[in-house]
């Protein structure tokens, strides 16, 4: 081996042996690998944040709603009216949101309290990430307790 580098060294032959371009292409493509991973990963953590987003807007969206509603006639506000809506249906100012769900559940004095009305609107999702859509769902809940104006 001393030998064989002396020999090169005096006949000015330079470079890299095939072991040691097999070993670099190795140690590049290892690195590679692990930045496509982080890559993956990082695109599903940015989809998981706008489903989320998407999700606290549309509870948030209902429950501005119902709070209007409250507003101008406290009796309106019935778990009758507020039906729930399943994916694919328009649930957004009567555009489709294929990917959500949305319910709403109204409790009528909550705790003995009168005049008052527990609402809950839950927005429920499929988390969809770099390598296809989650089976397991996941929601955002938003309450609010409103009671009658005086």
């Amino acid at each position: 081996m001393v030998m064989e580098a002396l020999s090169r060294r005096a006949s000015g032959e330079t470079g890299f042996t095939l072991i040691e371009i097999i070993v670099a292409a190795a140690v590049i493509g290892v690195g590679l690998v692990g930045v496509a991973a982080g890559f993956l990963h990082a695109v599903g953590g940015l989809e998981t944040g706008r489903q989320q987003t998407t999700a606290v807007f549309l509870a948030e969206q209902r429950m501005e709603e119902l709070k209007a509603v409250a507003l101008a006639d406290f009796r309106h506000i019935t778990a009758a009216r507020y039906s729930s809506e399943g994916y694919g249906g328009a649930i957004s100012e009567g555009r489709a949101m294929p990917g959500y769900r949305r319910t709403v559940t109204i409790t009528d004095g909550p705790g003995g309290l009168a005049d008052t009305k527990l609402v809950d609107v839950d927005v429920f999702y499929r988390p969809v990430v770099g390598f296809g859509v989650l089976a397991s769902e996941r929601s955002v809940r938003l309450s609010a307790l409103l009671t009658a104006r005086r």
